[in-house]
This record gives C-alpha cells, structure tokens and sequence, in this order.
C-alpha cells in the first residue's frame, strides 16, 4: 500500500474491522471511529490526515491528555476517578487466571460487589451465614453418593456479576465492568440481536426462504382479502 494515505489506510481498517470481527463492542467502536474520521475529512483532511497518521501509530496515552481533553469540551470529571479505581477494582487480569477460576477470589469479588451494590441483601446474607449451624460444611458439601454436591460438577467460569446492569448504556454498565465482557443481560441481548441478523441474512439471501417467505405472505395477503369480502358481504344489523 505504498503512496496510500494514513487516512485510506485507517478507513480500510476500521470498516474490515466493523464488518469481519466477531465482537459487538469492536465492530462497534470501529465503524464509529471510520464515520467521525470521514466527517472530518470532509471538513478539514490535512487535519483528518493527522487524526489518522496518530491513530496508526499510536503514542501511550496519559491522564493529563485526556482531562485535558474533556475539560476542553465542558465535560465534567468529577467521578471519572471512582469509576476507574472501582473497574481496576473488579478487573481481572487474563494472564494471572488459571483455567479454573479460583473460588476464594470469586467469592471476595462477588461480596464487594454486593456490599457495594446491594448492602441489604449483603446484611441478609451475613445473617444467614451467621446462623448456619455448625455443621454446615458436612451438611452441604461432603460428597455422598446420594449428597447434593455429588451431583454438582464445578463450573471452570468465573463466577456471576452481581452488579446491577444497565439496559440502556452499554458503555457504562456496571455489570459489563465487573465482569471486563458483557455481562449476562447484555450477553443475552448480543445473542439476540445475533439471531436476528442470521435471520434476516437468511431471509435475504437463501432462495428456498425466499420463496416459503413469498408463499406465507401471498397466503396471509389471500386470507385477508377473504375476510374483506366477507365483511363486506355480510348485511349491517340496525
């Protein structure tokens, strides 16, 4: 790609990216970035040119740059620090995870997220634990052939969020950054909107649908037109 500019190089990126990658938040965020560098291209391309040469080799980014930024833009940061210290809170480095998640820092991890998030039902909960008996670990958890825990098997995942999620913001959702992924909620709604475009892409596209698809409509468009008529025909009771 020798003579290509860094803004052509940077839009073929970031539209193979939005269209190729399997991850909602990197389609996402690439298709976006393509459509703001291109409008300002559109306004300004020595300074598009620059915005694309950075974002091609890119310098570490410091805190100063960023606040800087936004105090420019009017942003108020005033709990952008708690935000980041309570996600480094909750984040869990990939590298240092064994295969197995390792059950006594899920469990701490799940009680401050619960304290944080629901300190009532973590007051409940310290009452019921409280209370067990003292027999609780061979009650509950020696494994019998006929015991509850026998027939568990241990889940190699880490354990749930418990933070609430946010149906609305998928950028800010607590759930999302307790778990470093997209939590349950949005897990389930990325499977749907999954769904449906496979749907769609079929419908659009596989000539047997395609034809099922005419016959069903024509079918419902007949069906209609019958129930027209008859409503049509039949007489008006004064």
């Amino acid at each position: 790609m020798t003579g290509t500019t860094h803004l052509a190089r940077l839009r073929t990126r970031m539209l193979a990216a939005a269209y190729s990658n399997a991850d909602f938040w990197t389609q996402r965020t690439a298709f976006l970035t393509d459509q703001a560098v291109a409008a300002l291209a559109r306004r300004d391309p020595t300074a598009a040119e620059a915005l694309a040469a950075s974002l091609m080799h890119p310098d570490p980014l410091h805190d100063t740059q960023v606040l800087g930024a936004a105090v420019e833009a009017g942003i108020d940061t005033s709990t952008w620090e708690e935000r980041r210290e309570k996600i480094r809170t909750y984040a869990r480095d990939a590298y240092e995870l064994s295969s197995k998640s390792d059950p006594e820092t899920e469990a701490t991890r799940i009680w401050a997220s619960l304290y944080d998030n629901y300190p009532q039902i973590a007051e409940a909960l310290a009452v019921f634990l409280r209370e067990m008996p003292a027999t609780w670990r061979e009650d509950l958890f020696t494994t019998g052939p006929h015991s509850p825990a026998a027939r568990r098997t241990a889940s190699e995942l880490p354990g749930p969020e418990t933070a609430p999620y946010d149906p609305l913001d998928w950028e800010d959702c607590p759930a999302c950054a307790e778990a470093q992924d997209q939590c349950r909620y949005h897990r389930g709604v990325f499977a749907g909107m999954e769904y449906q475009r496979d749907l769609i892409t079929t419908a659009l596209t596989d000539h047997a649908a395609i034809d099922q698809l005419q016959r069903r409509h024509a079918e419902l468009e007949a069906k209609a037109a019958q129930s027209a008529a008859a409503d049509a025909s039949t007489p008006t009771t004064q």
